[in-house]
């Protein structure tokens, strides 16, 4: 039951992450990125099946698994407090980045 509540509580994290993500990219009128529902349906036809809403979850599971394991800087299985913020410091800073690359790239395109 904890490991579930944890896993709600991780998700509910990343999709809001995810969302702040995607605002950002409207605010410099970009096409958003492809939706969750889009991502969860593998063969496009315009549902989900059970299979698929599995590949998602082992999908979400991996991409967290990562995140975890690149703010665990000390390699001790542990996050602190410290590590979480320097992460998210980290991931913020190359979103910053990747943003600003793609506003100078469409500024020569003009």
């Amino acid at each position: 039951m904890q490991n579930l509540v944890v896993f709600i509580l991780l998700a509910s994290c990343s999709l809001w992450a995810l969302a702040d993500h995607h605002q950002e990219d409207h605010q410099d009128n970009r096409r958003p990125a492809k939706g969750l529902f889009e991502h969860a349906d593998l063969d496009n036809d315009g549902s989900i099946s059970a299979e698929e809403h599995e590949a998602a979850l082992a999908k979400m599971n991996e991409n967290r698994r990562k995140r975890f394991a690149d703010m665990d800087a000390d390699g001790d299985g542990v996050v602190s407090k410290e590590e979480a913020k320097a992460g998210k410091d980290k991931r913020r800073a190359e979103m910053k980045e990747k943003r600003d690359d793609r506003k100078k790239e469409a500024k020569r395109g003009n």
